[in-house]
């Protein structure tokens, strides 16, 4: 049997450009039901769509019904993991209290090194 493929999307965009955030849930639920193991790390402006409530209030188009919230829930529900990387969190005055409970890491810029390094495929957002 071979290794599960592995994709990293890295989403670096936030709360300021909600046109950006919808396409890297979206991407990453199709991937993980052809059975990829995929994560998804928020770093720089990334980081302000996991913060508790801030999902909720994206909306990707305008005048739409359908927050951000769902495509986050639909990849988790997929299996699709959401780490945060630190330097992010300082940036924007985060606390890991602050975050959703999808999120299940934090790290460093070393430790997303390697996981680029460890993945099949990067993108980035």
């Amino acid at each position: 049997m071979s290794e599960k493929k592995k994709l990293l999307i890295i989403q670096t965009s936030g709360i300021n450009t909600p046109e950006r955030t919808a396409a890297p849930f979206y991407i990453a639920t199709s991937a993980a039901t052809m059975d990829v193991d995929v994560t998804i790390i928020f770093t720089i402006n990334g980081s302000t769509i996991v913060k508790k409530g801030a999902a909720e209030k994206i909306f990707v188009k305008e005048g739409s019904n359908q927050s951000l919230r769902v495509f986050l829930d639909q990849a988790v529900e997929n299996g699709v993991k959401l780490i945060v990387c630190y330097p992010s969190l300082e940036l924007h005055d985060i606390k890991k209290e602050e975050l959703i409970p999808e999120v299940k890491e934090i790290i460093g810029g070393a430790a997303l090194v390697d996981m680029a390094l460890e993945s099949d495929r990067v993108l980035t957002f």
